[in-house]
């Protein structure tokens, strides 16, 4: 049976109507820049709906993707920026995907990060307490860190995502950004209100996978970065990918524990803790669960030697996870950790899965979004990295699903 029908057949079965959606997400500081208002173009939307029409199929809808990284930048930048946004959804009639994170960048708030450099702004040397820890207790505090999106880069010290102040940081920033979705989303009439298809809150939230420490790091930061070790991450050492584990911070901010073994459950509550405090300001500004998503990281094969699926479940929202390459069905746990929690519903909320041609890539998304309750599938990304755009077959493979083109 093809996916399509499928959808239609549990539609009228659970009264259901909300679509599913093929989300393409627009890599951040390319054409779109959540720093600077005036980037956010129609081009963005029209030049997605140009190469894939979605007219053929009400029950999937293709939409446009983006994430606002709110430490990044001047908040009232921000906030410029995401309402264009979503004036630019109705404009063009496209649904779109709200993505809101402050982990991975948060080079606007030295005041909360800087420890080390009484020359530079925001200096404090108790923003020791802000950043993770090597080992027990401040004066292990990191003040670099690793990142690989296609190739490696140095990034800013892995925040302590317990830390009081980093916390509040975070909920000033939501209580200023999420209303604004939330009463835009009000005001749609109900005909339109499909073309908000979900808020994701997090983008790939864990301790020491987008921002890893190398042993020694801190020396390292005064080095050139030709001098860098390269090796990266290898989970088949277990959570911490074989690298100097972090979160010692904030195991002890939240009284976890002080001293011994950090193990993968203390990683694991530290990340549920934190996606669930996103996930309450959302419910917080009037948002539903059903439209809230959470994007919890760290889930590699081999499944049971990394992060557990469980961290992305909350009473506020639904989980969402990063899939490459792989098939939800075949995640090890993750059927498992649905039933347990009583729901199908999720999201892959990041996804990159292509196929030899176009039947294997509609064989991949048709997979993924027939995996249980799939809202949505994201596709990463249409312009930078493996970049959608340079792949007609996946292309091809959308406009089937979407009706343009007979089945493949």
């Amino acid at each position: 049976m093809c996916f399509c029908l499928c959808v239609m057949l549990m539609a009228a079965e659970t009264g259901d109507e909300a679509p599913r959606y093929v989300f393409i997400n627009k890599a951040p500081g390319i054409e779109w820049d959540a720093g600077h208002p005036d980037s956010f173009t129609r081009d963005g939307f029209d030049e997605i709906r140009d190469a894939i029409n979605p007219s053929g199929n009400p029950h999937l809808q293709l939409g446009v993707s983006f994430v606002f990284d709110f430490l990044r930048y001047d908040l009232d930048l921000v906030a410029q920026s995401l309402q264009r946004f979503l004036e630019l959804s109705l404009k063009t009639n496209m649904p779109v995907l709200v993505n809101l994170d402050g982990m991975n960048w948060w080079g606007h708030r030295p005041d909360l990060w800087n420890w080390w450099d009484p020359d530079a702004p925001g200096y404090d040397p108790d923003n020791r307490h802000n950043v993770e820890w090597y080992d027990w207790g401040p004066e292990h505090a990191v003040r670099i860190g690793w990142r690989n999106w296609g190739h490696q880069i140095r990034v800013l010290p892995m925040m302590n995502m317990a830390s009081p102040a980093v916390v509040k940081a975070h909920q000033q920033a939501l209580r200023r950004l999420l209303p604004l979705v939330a009463e835009w989303w009000q005001a749609l009439p109900e005909n339109k209100k499909w073309l908000l298809g979900g808020v994701k809150l997090g983008h790939e939230v864990s301790i020491g996978v987008n921002a890893y420490y190398y042993p020694q790091g801190n020396a390292l930061a005064d080095m050139p970065a030709t001098q860098d070790p390269e090796h990266g991450l290898d989970f088949s050492q277990g959570w911490h990918g074989g690298l100097q584990p972090l979160g010692y911070a904030a195991a002890t901010t939240l009284g976890l524990k002080d001293s011994g073994e950090l193990a993968r459950d203390d990683i694991a509550k530290i990340i549920h803790g934190y996606l669930a405090m996103l996930a309450k300001e959302a419910h917080r500004a009037g948002l539903p669960r059903e439209i809230v998503f959470t994007h919890q990281g760290g889930n590699y094969a081999p499944w049971e030697k990394t992060m557990p699926w469980w961290p992305a479940f909350n009473e506020w929202s639904a989980p969402g996870w990063s899939f490459y390459f792989t098939d939800p069905a075949d995640a090890d746990g993750l059927g498992a950790a649905l039933d347990k929690h009583g729901t199908g519903r999720w999201a892959a909320v990041e996804w990159w899965w292509h196929g030899e041609n176009a039947a294997g890539w509609r064989d991949h998304f048709e997979r993924t979004l027939s995996f249980r309750d799939c809202r949505f599938v994201v596709v990463y990304n249409w312009n930078c990295g493996l970049s959608l755009k340079q792949h007609p077959d996946g292309i091809d493979a959308l406009n089937a699903m979407f009706g343009k083109t007979p089945a493949l």
